[in-house]
């Protein structure tokens, strides 16, 4: 039966890409991952620079793990259609390596049943299946980080510090395909140092290789002249995701040629410019700006979680697309037009579980170790996104593990009902 939900997972992948068709697929953050693949390929460096550029200057502005994959693809398959072609089912692939993942784990944590509906979930919720057709890091970030729970839950099983090293350089490499994950799992492995005395080795093995690994990137990038770099990236999410309008009404107006919007978006550069010039003067200017109409923004923020893991895709076309995407599946054929209508509907109710899930997790000591690390880094993701950008294209690598939490949430809140039950009747 779970083999045949990671097959029915593959099935419906490669359906939806040979099918669906992408206006533009590389444009926005596509291109620049091109690019970056492009100059590592072909001038073995790291730098945004268009192809053909005639000057290549290294840069730190996007993550290395993205490119790098995109690099191999191309050295095998080259830069025409064909390594497209390739991505596409190489995304095919790995998507559904995850959700064999996830069901593995929900095997071994919450049983056959429990495995069945996280594999269900992963298999054809709509968001992972709509990005397996993007030049973009969603899918392959997913797969690394269930991966790394999945071989720290395997190390832990084991007891073994060879697999905790694995562990450790999984979890770096999905922090060098994104910088949210950088200092997850050095901080969380320095707090099992402290608190698991009998399998302090184990983690400091994981530490070791977790923090070594991304500490060389970092390295490398401080040795870099000034220029498009990852805290400029960050400076300019953290400014953009101060703005409700940025979310809810200016970057779709913009495309339209709206006033208003692009009055908006006049203010968003002028604060970012300020404060990648002098964070102290671009922070008084984002501070005159939310002082002005403080219980406005103090909702803003209150509300960014719920926006986060909510449902349209805010900064791109919107519902379960980035780019303009015809001949979808979930337009075209009515079953699984249904189905995305099952799951918007679904999906605040999953999104409430999930955080039942983490706060339970991290307050009951029984719960597995790997559990409790997959509470804590949807926790962590959350809070720095909604202290920068909270995207809901930012929550779909997240998703897996936010199936795994609703599940355990449920099967929480299950027994306590029947813990009530059981002592009302006696």
């Amino acid at each position: 039966m779970l083999a045949i939900i990671v097959l029915a997972a593959f099935a419906v992948r490669y359906s939806y890409v040979r099918i669906a068709v992408v206006d533009s697929p590389l444009r926005g953050d596509a291109w620049q991952y091109f690019c970056y693949a492009w100059n590592l390929l072909k001038h073995g460096t790291f730098s945004m620079a268009r192809p053909m550029a005639a000057n290549v200057v290294p840069d730190s502005f996007r993550d290395p793990g993205y490119p790098a994959f995109l690099a191999v693809l191309m050295a095998i398959r080259g830069t025409g259609q064909e390594v497209y072609d390739t991505l596409l089912l190489a995304k095919c692939v790995i998507a559904s390596a995850s959700v064999g993942l996830c069901i593995s784990l929900a095997r071994r944590w919450l049983g056959f049943g429990a495995a069945c509906a996280v594999g269900i979930l992963c298999a054809f919720w709509p968001h992972l299946i709509s990005f397996s057709g993007y030049v973009l890091s969603e899918t392959l970030l997913g797969f690394l980080i269930v991966l790394a729970v999945w071989i720290l839950d395997t190390a832990l099983r084991r007891d073994s510090r060879a697999t905790a090293v694995v562990a450790g350089l999984t979890f770096a490499a999905a922090a060098l395909t994104n910088a949210v994950l950088l200092p997850m799992a050095p901080i969380l492995a320095v707090i099992m140092v402290w608190r698991d005395v009998p399998r302090r080795s184990l983690w400091v093995a994981l530490l070791l290789a977790s923090a070594l690994a991304s500490g060389t990137w970092i390295a490398r990038n401080l040795t870099l002249p000034n220029g498009a770099s990852a805290e400029g990236r960050a400076s300019i999410n953290f400014v953009q995701g101060s703005w409700p309008e940025y979310h809810t009404a200016s970057f779709s107006a913009i495309q339209l040629g709206d006033p208003a919007a692009k009055i908006v978006m006049a203010e968003i550069a002028r604060e970012t410019h300020a404060i990648q010039a002098d964070a102290r003067g671009g922070w008084a200017l984002m501070s005159a700006r939310m002082s002005s109409d403080p219980l406005r923004y103090a909702r803003w923020y209150a509300g960014k979680p719920a926006l986060l893991w909510g449902w349209d895709v805010a900064v791109g076309q919107g519902d379960i697309y980035v780019f303009p995407t015809f001949h979808s599946l979930f337009e075209d054929n009515a079953a699984f037009h249904a189905w995305a209508g099952i799951c918007f509907l679904l999906n605040p109710l999953i999104a409430l579980l999930a955080l039942v899930g983490v706060v339970h997790t991290l307050l009951w000591k029984e719960a597995p170790f790997a559990l409790r690390w997959t509470a804590a880094i949807v926790a962590m993701a959350t809070a720095v996104y909604c202290l920068l950008q909270a995207e809901p294209r930012y929550a779909v690598p997240y998703r897996g593990l936010e199936f795994l939490l609703a599940t355990w949430g449920a099967m929480t809140l299950w027994r306590c009902w029947i813990a009530r039950r059981y002592s009302a009747s006696t």
